[in-house]
């Protein structure tokens, strides 16, 4: 996006200030934040770039759209084209192979309806999908044969006496609980819900709310496993969009009851959801000068603790990274600003940033998507969103960066990174137009620094 001219790269009308603009009034002001220890900035990583995806996309609130099986050698990714077929693509590392599946043709052209993907205790992999909020069902189907997303078997559905239209799908299966599988998804009174089932999905508990804010009004959950006994909750109250200014919470299930991060006590599972306020705070949305938040990922590091990146917004033309981890010692969340994120990717939606997200392997490695200059908001070269990949060795006060991609001709957007990958480096994204979330022309792009075969056409 060239910025000078200030017109809206979506619609082409003025803005009322450009970029540098806001930019140069936050400043004034002193809302502009100086970012400390991001004065590094190393070559761009070597390795190697495939397109995996001709025509794909997703969004960011369903999860694991990216899964890597068989003694790591294989990795399924679930996107939706933009025509609206639902398909779980397939990398075989050693073969340097490519196979495509389509769930279900036709579905919706909409990037809300991308697969959430589980990798069951007996290597068989579940994909579960929705419509974006209209009707009351959940699909899903189970691979033919174990760690191998190539071949899957017919589609099955369920409602669980939920009535609430469903979106977004995170299943996951706790070993400590003889293998249980959790599914959360938005669904009674657009509130998080959940469901259970202890014979691999076979059967399913009835859907209750695991959080719950107002009616109508949509908590943004993202969640994390340790895949034996706990699951972590990373959320805002609702929209950034809403009347009201939004913060960031963090809790945990385990053994059957909600806690706060500190491991206070907040009720039973089975009981009744939670509310945001009976969570731990992380970013007060209310009285912080960078503007309300929005949740992007979470991830455990090797001491188990929660690590979140996520983003706030002070307009539509400046929004900011943060990353924010867990202190056990201090018992206290460290959150700092980490990078500038851009703009806003279109109009409709002031508060869609690019997109940021955690290396679960090492959750002091990030990948941020952005269309200016990341250490002071300043415009970029290319008017285009790149990626860059960013190392913290203190908890988050400090980063190196190195640019993925630059000088690119197209956007690149929403990164996201599958656990137990090989190399230092490997992350996914899309690549191309963002119109918004019904109108897209974009593939999905791989860069490792791994040495894997190339793709076979």
């Amino acid at each position: 996006m060239k910025v000078k001219p200030a017109k809206d790269r979506k619609t082409n009308k003025t803005n009322t200030l450009t970029r540098r603009d806001f930019v140069k009034s936050s400043l004034v002001t002193g809302a502009a934040l100086a970012l400390p220890g991001c004065a590094t900035m190393e070559k761009q990583t070597a390795g190697t770039t495939l397109t995996l995806v001709e025509d794909g996309a997703w969004c960011w609130f369903q999860d694991e759209r990216a899964v890597i099986v068989d003694t790591r050698n294989k990795m399924t990714v679930g996107s939706i084209t933009s025509t609206g077929d639902v398909r779980v693509t397939t990398y075989d590392f050693t073969a340097g192979t490519v196979t495509t599946k389509v769930l279900h043709r036709n579905f919706e052209h909409d990037d809300h309806n991308v697969p959430g993907i589980l990798v069951r205790s007996d290597g068989y992999l579940m994909a579960f999908y929705t419509r974006h909020g209209k009707d009351a069902l959940m699909r899903y189907r189970v691979s033919t044969n174990p760690n191998d997303g190539t071949s899957w078997q017919p589609e099955q559905t369920y409602n669980v006496n939920v009535s609430g239209n469903f979106t977004y799908a995170n299943p996951f299966q706790l070993s400590a609980e003889a293998d249980k599988i959790y599914m959360f998804w938005r669904g009674i009174d657009w509130n998080p819900t959940y469901t259970t089932s202890t014979d691999n999905g076979q059967t399913w508990s009835e859907g209750k709310n695991v959080i719950y804010f107002r009616k109508r009004e949509r908590p943004y959950v993202k969640y994390a496993s340790n895949n034996i006994d706990t699951i972590h909750f990373a959320f805002t109250e609702g929209h950034p969009d809403r009347p009201y200014k939004t913060s960031l919470y963090h809790a945990y299930y385990k053994a059957g009851k909600l806690y706060t991060t500190d491991g206070a006590f907040i009720c039973n599972l089975a009981d009744r959801p939670i509310r945001p306020s009976e969570a731990t705070q992380i970013y007060d949305g209310v009285s912080s000068p960078t503007g309300e938040a929005w949740v992007w990922d979470i991830a455990l590091n090797s001491s188990s603790e929660p690590v979140i990146a996520y983003s706030t917004h002070l307009n539509p033309n400046d929004h900011r990274y943060r990353y924010a981890r867990w202190n056990r010692q201090t018992r206290c969340w460290q959150d700092h600003q980490i990078a500038y994120a851009g703009t806003r990717l279109y109009p409709k939606q002031s508060y869609y940033s690019g997109g940021i997200a955690l290396d679960p392997d090492n959750p002091n490695v990030v990948y941020i998507s952005s269309d200016v200059n990341i250490y002071d908001g300043s415009p970029n070269d290319s008017g285009h969103y790149e990626i860059f990949k960013g190392l913290t060795t203190d908890s988050g006060a400090t980063w190196a960066w190195k640019p993925i991609t630059s000088n690119s001709t197209e956007d690149n957007l929403r990164p996201i990174v599958p656990a137990y990958h090989p190399g230092e480096t490997f992350v996914l994204w899309m690549k191309g137009t963002y119109i918004g979330f019904i109108d897209y022309k974009t593939h999905i792009v791989l860069k490792t620094d791994a040495r894997l075969l190339a793709v076979m056409n």
